[in-house]
């Protein structure tokens, strides 16, 4: 009997330390400097995130060095996926950058253009990173915005002197559809998605898959030319 019992807390307990294990847990955000430390690398997709948060926002960092992904994002745009069902379903999200081949008037002068680091000589893909727009959050009138707000969804994109490229998305903890855990122990996990190269599909929904098996799971979007990968059991930090 003592060993019957001995045994099923041993698998309680690691049942529980497995659980706990493969939480992707945000960091407390302190201030906007990201420690090289904090990045984690998603090889397939070659970019680094690090995930933060405080009271008020959610903190997503992008350290991206290959420059060819560099292009993509400034060309073709990035999207920020939520799913709070920890399902990979593209129904909730944020773009920015929309990309500068998505910005109506410069479509056909970007086609052209050579998006590396600009000379001076062209239209400058990142000055055109500098609106957001937000995908199924109903609550929200206004769908696109500048990226400099200071009270709702907002963005950075800039090089530094290495020539690599950091991207910043801050969204307001207010706007997500956070579901707290029922044992008072914070918000439950979530699961996030980091997709370039896709065009804007506003208020379409897409790309149902299977539920992912580990913290990353890649998939590419129904056009084949996306790349996306998921980001499981994101949990937010509760304390500094």
């Amino acid at each position: 009997m003592k060993s019957s019992l001995l045994i099923l807390l041993f698998f309680l307990c690691y049942g529980l330390n497995a659980q706990k294990s493969n939480l992707n847990m945000s960091r407390w955000h302190f201030s906007d400097k990201i420690e090289a430390s904090d990045y984690q690398l998603i090889r397939k997709a070659r970019l680094s995130y690090s995930l933060s948060n405080d009271n008020d926002n959610f903190y997503v960092d992008i350290k991206v060095e290959d420059q060819g992904v560099q292009n993509r994002i400034l060309k073709e745009g990035l999207t920020i996926w939520i799913n709070m069902d920890g399902k990979p379903v593209k129904n909730l999200g944020v773009r920015f950058p929309l990309g500068s081949q998505n910005q109506g008037g410069h479509r056909k002068a970007d086609r052209h253009e050579n998006n590396s680091v600009p000379d001076g000589n062209s239209v400058n893909p990142l000055t055109l990173a500098n609106t957001i727009e937000i995908i199924g959050f109903t609550n929200e009138q206004q769908r696109r915005f500048p990226s400099d707000n200071h009270d709702n969804f907002r963005g950075s994109v800039i090089y530094n002197e290495a020539g690599t490229l950091y991207y910043k998305l801050i969204i307001p903890i207010a706007k997500l559809p956070v579901r707290n855990s029922r044992e008072g122990h914070g918000a439950m996990p979530f699961t996030l998605g980091i997709e370039y190269g896709s065009s804007p599909i506003l208020n379409k929904q897409e790309n149902r898959g299977p539920r992912p098996s580990s913290l990353f799971h890649s998939g590419r979007s129904g056009g084949g030319e996306s790349e996306l990968n998921w980001i499981n059991n994101v949990k937010l930090a509760t304390s500094k």
